[in-house]
Parts: structure tokens; C-alpha cells; sequence
């Protein structure tokens, strides 16, 4: 599983498809205040990012992805980025 809640964040690793966008979704629902941790994201589908926009959970980490980097991560950088 690519999306997963591990200790103290939910954590996104490696490819995570639209099939993770539910999960990510309950997850930052039912945990609100926890951040979301996407240092280990390779690729996110934009199904997910649109998870993160309309819930604005705190951001943590950068992923190695240079357009992850470059041209998403800003669009939720209005969410409070740790």
C-alpha cells in the first residue's frame, strides 16, 4: 500500500495511484492535524493532490520527484507546510 498511516503521519510512498485517493481521504478525514508526509512519493496521482487541496492537511517532506517538487507541491503549499 502506497498511502498509510505510520506513526505520527500518513505517509505516501512510492507510485501512488487513484486507487490510494479513497484511503488518503479517510485517512486525513479521520485524523485531522496529522500531517501528510510525501518524502518517499515518487508519483502521485493527481487524484490524490485534489485530496490534499480540498482538505489541507499539513504537508511534510519533499519527494525526490523533480515536478512533484516543482510545479505541485506549491499548489498545496497554502496548507501549512512542516
Amino acid at each position: 500500500m502506497s498511502v498509510a498511516l505510520d506513526g505520527d503521519a500518513i505517509v505516501l510512498t512510492g507510485t501512488c495511484g487513484v486507487e490510494e485517493a479513497e484511503t488518503l481521504f479517510a485517512l486525513v478525514q479521520g485524523n485531522r492535524g496529522t500531517p501528510v508526509d510525501i518524502t518517499g512519493a515518487e508519483w502521485v496521482h493527481t487524484a490524490l493532490w485534489q485530496v490534499m487541496l480540498a482538505l489541507s492537511p499539513a504537508i511534510r517532506g519533499e519527494p525526490s520527484n523533480p515536478f512533484i517538487r516543482q510545479w505541485l507541491l506549491p499548489l498545496v503549499s497554502g496548507s501549512a507546510r512542516q
